[in-house]
């Protein structure tokens, strides 16, 4: 848009905003959605875009040439709660509204089914969200690790298939919601961890150029370290986790164990508060688009 008058400009904005189609967003769209993502550094590869494009749903803006230049998901996790996540929008089409509309239209698909939503906001999102009916619920901690150390790993703490079931109770009965589609599409991902009697989890996936932990879910601080040394002694190269700010002395063995906390994220909610369901046994999330 060329420099001018005020009133040109924005006559101009409206403009262009009458040349967006607003709609689903599918697999088909793929390439297109990576790039918003790969745009504002966010980590997402296709395996998580499918994911949750197939489980919830995916809207955004097109441009006049029909390509994705916004993108928004709603993520129902079970009949109480969801998430509103990959609220994106290219450079060139930011600060015209788009994002605020997609996520009413993100909300408004949940309470359509009676679902609570929820988000993990970064700073300035929090900002945006508190405006639109959202209120804090916890605090979130990015840590974030270049090059991981091998420490030594434990006996019996790979997951396998026929822990499936099992991992999927544990991570309703914390989390407090049941996604058995997440909770699957991660274990095959891997990496996947378990306490041998049944006290803790963990889980993750491979993400563009890095690795992501979580959940990490467990009875204790010492299950939930020593599976996540099971897990670092597993992988190479670099890290991040959302932990749980309650968690102080988690955090401390992350820092032990040589990652740097990079930025803060505020879990919110839309409606009733939704407490986690044992906020004790939470260490780490599974990532602001997964909860």
């Amino acid at each position: 848009m060329t420099n001018g008058p005020w009133y040109l400009q924005i006559v101009a904005h409206m403009n262009d905003l009458e040349t967006l189609q607003f709609g689903t967003l599918t697999l088909d769209d793929m390439a297109a959605v990576l790039a918003l993502s790969e745009e504002a550094g966010w980590t997402q590869v296709s395996d998580d875009w499918a994911l949750m494009m197939t489980t919830g749903s995916c809207v955004g803006f097109r441009d006049k040439t029909g390509v994705p230049i916004a993108s928004g998901v709603a993520l129902p996790m079970d009949d109480k709660i969801g998430w509103v996540s990959m609220i994106l929008v290219t450079k060139d089409w930011q600060r015209k509204g788009l994002a605020t509309k997609l996520v009413e239209n993100c909300c408004n698909w949940l309470e359509e089914q009676g679902i609570t939503p929820l988000l993990d906001a970064t700073p300035d999102g929090r900002a945006v969200y508190s405006k639109m009916g959202f209120s804090d619920q916890l605090g979130i901690t990015r840590w974030r690790c270049e090059a991981i150390t091998a420490v030594k790993e434990e006996e019996d703490c790979q997951a396998r298939a026929d822990d499936l079931i099992w991992i999927s109770d544990y991570d309703a009965e914390v989390f407090g919601a049941c996604r058995p589609s997440i909770v699957g599409n991660l274990m095959m991902r891997g990496p996947a961890f378990v306490d041998k009697n049944q006290n803790g989890i963990l889980l993750g996936r491979e993400g563009r150029g890095v690795t992501q932990i979580g959940p990490i879910s467990a009875e204790n601080g010492t299950i939930a370290a020593n599976l996540l040394d099971a897990a670092l002694s597993s992988l190479s190269g670099t890290v991040t986790i959302d932990a749980f700010d309650a968690q102080l002395e988690f955090a401390s063995h992350l820092a032990a164990r040589g990652f740097k906390a990079q930025r803060g994220f505020t879990r919110m909610t839309r409606g009733p508060v939704t407490p986690l369901g044992k906020a004790s046994h939470a260490f780490a999330a599974a990532g602001p688009e997964l909860g």
